[in-house]
């Protein structure tokens, strides 16, 4: 070949593989991003009343513990998602693929997506919530985060139950650090804000198994499928789930059948909708710039980069809430202490050595040439 071709050739290899991490890290960052919105939409107008137990509207008490903790939740969930998948439909008719979205919802690939939405939705998403609120109540949500981040461990160790998939030593060197920096942050937030911090890890946890389950799920779907109606496909089927069946299902649960149209009233009549239209456009990036890292830079190499937000969810809650102080929080309101900070970067380093061999990835680095697609 050609020394110039082949120069050419690697020279758009290289730049391909560039964006392709580029857009993984922007992931993470979107995610974090997400995360610091939504934690703030929480705090407006009558979600600041609910969660502060205080009366609301005309005539109505306080909302009980329940329905603050779960029917809520899932509300928020179920608004941001439906956002989500609202801006994700504005893509495809961008880029002309509605008709292309209908005849995949009816393909295997497509009901798989589907499948992943009722997993990582109104299980994994609500428990997030859930875990985020906790956190916000006892004073610092940021905690949270890095658990749920444990999802890229607890993904791989469901891969090696679940489908045989082998657990190389550098993906068990990763496991083992990704839990114990979840340890270390979950001790240190525990001994910091009190047994409040207890709840916020445990449902943290829970989200972070439903997100490690959905992605071993996920595998075969979203590589057959254009991660634009990927993502449209996932948020609006978790949206409708969220906000159409498990929030009315947990209002009924908890006794408040006879408010449930007071609260969609007031939640859909807030100001604080506007912010979340904001957090469900940052999600809709958050999850399908993650599929199209995964395609250009390879799926170990995307995880890893994706699961920075580890980091970034933390940061954006502290800076949104915290140096902005426009969530209603303290103006001293906390960043993480030195010991959580220490912990999440340690597990974003436990992350990416579960994707992928660090010495692997120095010996390719230095004298292999990056395959398109790799």
């Amino acid at each position: 070949m050609d020394p110039k071709v082949h120069a050419l050739r690697e020279e758009r290899r290289r730049k391909f593989f560039i964006r392709g991490v580029a857009f993984a890290v922007a992931s993470g960052i979107c995610y974090g991003l997400y995360t610091g919105f939504l934690t703030l939409a929480e705090t407006q107008g009558v979600w600041g009343q609910w969660f502060a137990g205080e009366p609301w509207g005309e005539g109505n008490a306080a909302l009980d513990a329940f329905l603050v903790t779960f029917a809520l939740a899932a509300l928020a969930a179920g608004i941001n998602d439906v956002f989500s998948g609202i801006w994700s439909l504005a893509v495809c008719a961008k880029n002309r693929q509605l008709g292309d979205l209908w005849k995949t919802m009816k393909t295997k690939p497509g009901r798989i997506m589907m499948l992943c939405a009722a997993i990582g939705g109104p299980f994994a998403t609500i428990a997030y919530i859930v875990g985020l609120n906790a956190a916000t109540a006892a004073g610092n949500p940021g905690v949270i985060v890095p658990i749920a981040a444990l999802n890229c461990a607890i993904g791989a160790i469901l891969g090696s139950v679940l489908f045989k998939q082998h657990l190389r030593p550098h993906m068990v060197a990763g496991i083992v650090i990704c839990l114990l920096a979840g340890a270390l942050i979950g001790g240190t937030s525990f001994a910091a804000i009190g047994p409040e911090a207890l709840l916020g890890c445990l449902f943290a946890f829970l989200a972070a198994f439903g997100w490690g389950f959905e992605g071993c799920v996920a595998g075969f779907g979203t590589c057959l499928i254009d991660y634009r109606i990927g993502i449209a496909i996932r948020q609006v089927t978790a949206g409708l789930l969220e906000l159409l069946v498990m929030f009315p299902l947990l209002v009924v649960v908890g006794g408040g059948a006879s408010t449930l149209g007071a609260i969609t009233g007031a939640a859909l009549g807030s100001p604080a909708l506007l912010i979340f239209l904001v957090s469900g456009f940052f999600a809709m990036p958050a999850y399908s710039f993650w599929y199209k890292g995964n395609s250009m830079c390879g799926a170990a190499l995307g995880m890893a980069c994706n699961g920075m937000y580890a980091f970034w969810g933390p940061f954006f809650i502290w800076i949104i809430l915290g140096v902005l102080n426009i969530g209603g929080m303290a103006a001293d309101y906390p960043p993480l202490t030195s010991a959580q900070w220490i912990g999440t970067l340690i597990m974003v380093a436990g992350i990416f050595c579960i994707a992928m061999d660090p010495a692997q990835l120095l010996k390719r680095g230095s004298d292999q040439p990056v395959k398109e697609g790799e």
